[in-house]
């Protein structure tokens, strides 16, 4: 099964570190630690300051858009509704790279 032979750590690890690059500018974002301490994995990205999952699920707040202009709650959601094409050519043009790569 060719999808099988993509369906690794090497094809999930540029999926999320895709994902994260894409989220960043949505990211709430006031000196940094944040958006510049998430950590990505086969398993996800994750934002480990201990705020985080405040912000993300930060209702009605008013995030500071002084250094990144897209800031909000749910920044994977807002990221998705403005670049869904784009970030799913980039999720197949992975697949398809990494389909490459094992079948030569």
């Amino acid at each position: 099964n060719r999808l099988s032979a993509v369906n690794n750590s090497t094809t999930m690890l540029a999926i999320y570190n895709t994902l994260a690059k894409r989220c960043d500018p949505y990211v709430p974002f006031l000196n940094g630690p944040l958006s510049q301490t998430n950590q990505v994995s086969v398993e996800g990205v994750r934002y480990i300051q201990p705020y985080a999952r405040y912000q993300y699920y930060g209702v009605d707040f008013n995030h500071t858009t002084d250094y990144h202009p897209l800031a909000s709650a749910m920044w994977d959601k807002a990221m998705l509704r403005d670049h869904r094409t784009e970030f799913y050519r980039e999720v197949k043009d992975i697949i398809q790279w990494r389909l490459r790569e094992v079948n030569g």
